[in-house]
This record gives structure tokens, sequence and C-alpha cells, in this order.
């Protein structure tokens, strides 16, 4: 992997979430001040960086980062945009008993 690659994979994340929260406060300070249409342009790019941010974070570790994020990736967007779905699927095997039949209590064998 080259370094370039492998700083993306620490680091892309992180700054594109900070990134996009930063695209945002601008946008909405620029919108407060001055309204047009370049605010609104800001905003939405700087929520999707932070989504896209959120993304490669649940991509790298496997659950996300905040809930609002999970809940956009999970609730929202198409079963495939989310990089955790199926993580958690573990395969089922025979039915075998938690203990020895004769130490079940009130169970019926």
């Amino acid at each position: 992997m080259s370094p370039t690659g492998f700083a993306f994979w620490l680091l892309g994340g992180i700054l594109a979430r900070l990134g996009g929260l930063l695209f945002v406060l601008t946008g909405t300070a620029g919108l407060a001040l001055n309204p047009n249409a370049g605010a609104l342009l800001l905003i939405g790019m700087g929520t999707l960086m932070w989504l896209v941010g959120h993304w490669h974070f649940a991509l790298r570790h496997h659950e996300y980062k905040s809930p609002l994020a999970r809940y956009v990736f999970c609730r929202w967007g198409p079963a495939w945009l989310d990089p955790t779905r199926n993580w958690g699927v573990v395969a089922v095997g025979p039915e075998q008993p938690d203990c020895d039949p004769s130490q079940r209590e009130g169970r019926p064998t």
C-alpha cells in the first residue's frame, strides 16, 4: 500500500468529518450574514463530506461513530450503502443445549 493510501486509511474519516463540519458551520454563518445560494451549497457539500467521513469510519471499525450517521445510513440509504451490513451475522449450526439437561431448572426436557 502506498503511503498516501495508508494515510487516507488512517486519517480519511477524521479529515472528512472535520472538513464537513467546517463547511457546514461556514455555510451556516454565510447564510445568516448574507443569504445566497453559495452558502446553501457549502452546507450541502459539508453534509456530504460529514457523511463520507462517517461511512469511512464505519468501514474501518464496523460500527458507526454517531447515532445520527447510523440512522441516516441504516434507515434512509439503500442497503448496499451500509458498510456495517452483515458484519454481525454468525453462521448457525445444529442446536446444542446450553447445559446438561439434568441441570435445567423448571424447563421441560
